[in-house]
């Protein structure tokens, strides 16, 4: 039997909700005459819906902890459901005969977005509709569309829209996009219903109406207590079960934070504003008309406190604020001791921030028994705090959890996909096998890497792979470039990464088995499900996904577009960790209602975070919404405004923000800025420079106690481990930059190439060097007839080993056919008519005593040694990039060819005397391009080209004398022609930091 006066009572936001819920039942304030006396049984004819499970958990603790630890049966608790995200969730337990109901089960989750998809795709694939550039045409970006469109079916549901008022909407008024969407509704209004008589289910929103109604059906028979508390009863089918339970004799509503201290004047205009749905009361107000009561009818549980004073004032409605000037005086002793416990965090940055948050919440547990809680809906913030937390070993309880898709499984489910369907492709596949879920051998995943993977991408596919290492041995063999560092890749690294790609080829064979053209969701699933377990083994948190999509997949799909398909599937799908028993929690702002902690950080307070940014709906647009009766997007502030009041409450609050974000500006959460306009400047700043206890904590931990100013690196390494031999081409670095000989040759580091980049030059120098010497060599006392051919020939040879790269031989080998066509029509035969003798790709050596006794040796690889006709000799040098010029070959920066000629003149060759003229200096250019090929003949504006070998011979024995003296460093960047250049080893020598000392502004390439 109903009573015709509702109980309804509400716990303000500054008393700890469930402790004050429980003690007024346990009193026999809620219901009278209950608990009758001491009955340990009592409590158990009870039942109390709370708004979510966590909630439910927390309030079986707490009746424990108010009971004193006694044996209790303790009431029934169970969770109304996620009232205000609209998605209810009854238990079956929530009815007493609930088999016997005849309510067909829900058409819901993936399976439900899976025939949305399909009805999506159809439309976007109609006449008409190909050309809308808003429609989607991908499977991946139809399925967002469907859950959109789930939404939008659950909020007409659950908002009791009939779907016969969309032909009361006028297209003419809207956008042709909006007339496009509302023609494809109308239609999935006739189609839907069918497929739901079909499968013999309901709309999930629709069968949770039912049972709310069912269950205020039983509540009506039951005489049992009944209480619901924590809702604000946003929802009308909810809002019904509440009014049923407030009018029921026993039974009682408990409101989460009325406002019981806003004037009435304002009080009423909160209903009556535009921006009404944006105001944190919104909802309460709109349930206490319903009930058909005043606010001044309500109970309170709790005497309202300061703070609770403060937000109603802060969230006063915007046609009220004129009011802030009177009442701000006469508030002031409640305003002042509301601000005396709250501190405010304006960091730099959003890292910045999150230290602070770390270090306040740490500070918070510092006492005995306290507890503290970050409350955002910020999960990276979230995320950077319990990383920060982590540096003291301080255990978190993260309620909010992660989106699946990026969770570690997550994660490497989409890196199997990605690395699976993009043929292997470098990035991708290393991505994936150096996954720490990822089981296979660590070190074959390293050699592969190594020894094909860094450079030119491979062929794509398993047998890519195997033609890149078959043509990597070969090229080891002796095709490498002499200082490549794979040349220590040893026989046993190589067969660690042939195991590799056996074990892909294993793992892929599904993915292999797939027919060509577009295949079944589901099957392309399994192949998925199959490589994930062979690589990781079977993964608990995502296998659920691959059910699902092995039980509704039958959406076709094209293997390119599975991937993408795959996260637009696992995405928005929370994977929460159990709670764990902690005295600092993480809570999204869902998650942190009906909760209390001593001290509450209020993170992330920006626009667009807390409120978040409003999302448009891609169905209706906001005025179709407003005239179906939908909510609009404002209905979502006035959540996060109610999450925000109900914070606020706590003994501690530090609000925090961040000035910039990923480098863009913020603005600060105009609930802030609300509550800075109540508090007034002097209150703020106290808050403020509270607030900077936390920011100064922030920037001195990681600061040293003394700033060394960074000098340049200047090693000296024992004269027996400076190098005793270098090459010509060498010679440049150790003039200009000491310290890539000492990097090279002292600590044996040789940089590597970056993953998936095409190959460079040195790779394609050394391919045409090699062709054009050979056929030099082969042919040297006449060219042959169709010497072009024959040349060509040479330089298919050399590129053979570069087949499995279609950059090289794209963009390479037309080049070459250029370069050669050049050769044999024009270099070759000019360089013959005064030439009778040719020196190809040859070896010299000269050792060079120094003043020390030592030994200093001189190695250079000549490219073409020219007998002239006249007996002197030409030096010529092969460049497929742009040979020095003449000053820097005469002021020593570029040595190479004058060293050359040097080695020369002192015999390091038996075939030529000591002595000998040497003629010419002569770089030539083949680039390929136009001209194919040029000569560059170096015509000295001082001596010839013997003085110039002389000369660059003495300096080259000075420099050596001065390295085999231990004082003598290896400085980085020693000439000031390259003090800006940035080289292989710069970032070793720490030329950043250290190039700044000199007050210049320290741009650096």
């Amino acid at each position: 039997m109903a009573s015709s006066l509702p109980h309804v009572f509400t716990i303000p936001a500054s008393a700890p909700f469930l402790r004050t819920l429980v003690r007024a039942l346990l009193d026999g304030t809620l219901i009278a005459g209950f608990p009758a006396g001491g009955d340990p049984l009592a409590l158990v004819r009870a039942t109390i819906y709370l708004p979510t499970r966590r909630a439910c958990r927390l309030a079986r603790d707490v009746f424990l902890a108010e009971t004193g630890g006694r044996a209790t049966l303790l009431p029934r608790i169970v969770p109304l459901g996620l009232i205000d995200e609209e998605e209810i969730a009854f238990s079956n337990a929530a009815f007493d005969a609930g088999a016997g109901l005849d309510i067909p089960d829900a058409l819901g989750g993936f399976e439900r977005e899976m025939l949305l998809t399909e009805l999506v795709l159809k439309w976007a694939n109609t006449e008409g509709m190909r050309d809308a550039r808003l429609v989607a045409n991908t499977p991946a970006a139809a399925l967002k569309l469907a859950k959109d469109l789930a939404h939008l079916m659950d909020d007409m549901a659950t908002r009791q829209v009939p779907w016969s008022k969309l032909d009361t909407l006028v297209p003419d008024r809207f956008d042709t996009y909006w007339d496009l969407t509302l023609r494809f509704l109308k239609i999935a209004r006739d189609v839907w219903p069918a497929i739901l008589e079909e499968y013999k289910r309901l709309e999930p929103a629709e069968r949770q109406n039912r049972l709310i109604a069912a269950e205020a059906e039983r509540l009506k028979r039951s005489g049992a207590p009944v209480i619901a508390a924590g809702s604000t009863g946003s929802i009308p089918a909810t809002a019904a079960l509440l009014e049923t339970i407030a009018r029921l004799p026993s039974g009682a509503v408990v409101l989460p934070g009325l406002d019981t201290v806003l004037d009435a004047t304002s009080w009423d205009a909160i209903g009556a504003e535009e921006s009404a749905p944006s105001h944190p009361q919104f909802a309460m107000q709109a349930l206490l008309r319903r009930f058909g009561i005043a606010r001044d009818t309500v109970t309170e549980l709790a005497e309202p406190g300061n703070r609770d004073v403060l937000a109603s004032e802060a969230m006063r409605p915007a046609g009220f604020s004129d009011r802030w000037n009177a009442n701000l005086t006469r508030l002031a002793p409640q305003i002042d001791a509301a601000m005396s416990d709250i501190a405010v965090i304006e960091a730099a940055s959003a890292e910045e921030e999150a230290l602070a948050i770390a270090i306040a919440l740490r500070r918070a547990v510092e006492t005995p028994d306290a507890t503290a809680a970050l409350i955002t809906p910020d999960r990276a913030l979230a995320r950077r705090v319990l990383a920060a937390l982590a540096r003291w070993n301080i255990e978190a309880d993260d309620s909010a959890g992660d989106d699946l898709a990026d969770t570690p499984e997550g994660l490497f489910a989409r890196l199997v996909a990605d690395a699976a369907l993009s043929g292997l492709a470098p990035v991708p596949l290393l991505a994936m096998l150096k996954h720490p879920l990822c089981r296979l051998d660590r070190h074959g995943v390293e050699a592969l890497e190594f020894a094909v993977l860094r450079g030119a991408r491979p062929v794509a596919g398993v047998a890519g792979l195997r033609l890149a290492l078959a043509n990597f041995r070969k090229r080891l063999s002796g095709g490498l470039y002499r200082l490549d560092p794979r040349q220590r890749l040893s026989p046993r690294d190589l067969a660690a990464a042939d195991r590799i790609v056996d074990a892909l080829e294993a793992a892929l064979a599904a993915f292999a088995a797939l027919k060509p053209g577009p295949q079944p969701f589901a099957a392309i699933g399994e192949a998925h499900r199959q490589t994930v377990a062979a690589l990781a083994g079977p993964l608990d948190t995502i296998g659920p996904v691959f059910d699902q999509i092995a039980e509704h997949g039958t959406l076709a799909v094209a293997r390119d577009d599975y991937a993408e398909l795959f996260h637009a599937a696992i995405a928005n799908r929370p994977a929460r960790q159990p709670p764990r028993d902690a005295r600092v929690r993480v809570f999204g702002t869902l998650e942190s209602r009906l909760q209390n902690a001593d001290c509450a950080v209020l993170g992330g307070l920006a626009e667009g975070v807390w409120p978040p940014e409003t999302r448009a709906d891609p169905w209706l647009s906001r005025p179709m919404r407003q005239q179906l009766g939908l909510d609009l997007p404002e209905r979502r502030i006035g959540l996060s405004a109610h999450d925000f009041t109900q914070a606020l409450g706590a003994r501690r609050v530090i609000l925090s923000r961040a000035a910039r974000v990923a480098g863009a500006p913020t603005v600060p959460s105009r609930f802030v800025q609300r509550l800075a306009a109540v508090a007034g400047k002097a209150r703020w700043d106290r808050a403020r420079k509270d607030g900077d206890i936390y920011l100064q904590y922030a920037r001195k931990i990681d600061e040293p106690d003394a700033t060394l100013r960074i000098q340049m690196p200047e090693p000296k390494p024992a004269v027996a481990l400076r190098p005793a031999q270098l090459s010509v081409t060498e010679i440049e670095h150790w003039l200009r930059d000491p310290y890539t000989i000492y990097a090279k040759h002292v600590l044996k580091l040789l940089p590597l190439d970056a993953v998936d980049t095409p190959p460079g030059a040195r790779d394609r120098g050394t391919v045409i060097h090699g062709a054009i010497g050979q056929f030099v060599e082969a042919y040297p006392d006449a060219l042959p007839e169709h010497a072009l051919q024959r040349l060509l020939e040479f330089g298919e040879r050399g590129f053979a080993a570069y087949n499995d790269i279609p950059e090289a031989m794209a963009f390479w080998w037309p080049r070459f056919r250029r370069i050669a066509a050049w050769f044999v029509a024009e270099f070759e035969p000019r360089r013959r008519e005064d030439a009778d003798a040719f020196l190809i790709e040859r070896s010299v050596k000269l050792p060079i005593a120094l003043p020390n006794g030592s030994t200093f040796t001189l190695t250079a690889r000549a490219d073409r040694i020219e007998r002239l006709k006249t007996g002197d000799y030409a030096v010529l040098d092969f460049k497929t990039g742009k040979p020095p010029k003449e000053k820097q070959v005469r002021t020593g920066l570029s040595p190479q060819l004058t060293l050359e000629a040097a080695m020369l003149r002192q015999g390091a060759l038996e075939e030529i005397p000591r002595g000998a003229n040497i003629a010419e200096l002569v770089y030539v250019a083949l680039r390929g391009g136009e001209p194919p090929g040029e000569v560059e003949r170096l015509d000295f504006k001082e001596g010839d080209p013997n003085s110039q070998a002389d000369t660059a011979l003495r300096r080259l024995t000075e420099n050596a004398a001065r390295f085999m003296k231990l004082e003598t460093p290896y400085p980085p960047l020693a000439h000031p022609m390259w003090s800006t250049h940035y080289g292989d080893y710069d970032h070793l020598a720490r030329v950043k930091e250290w190039a700044l000392i000199d007050g210049s502004d320290g741009d650096m390439p």
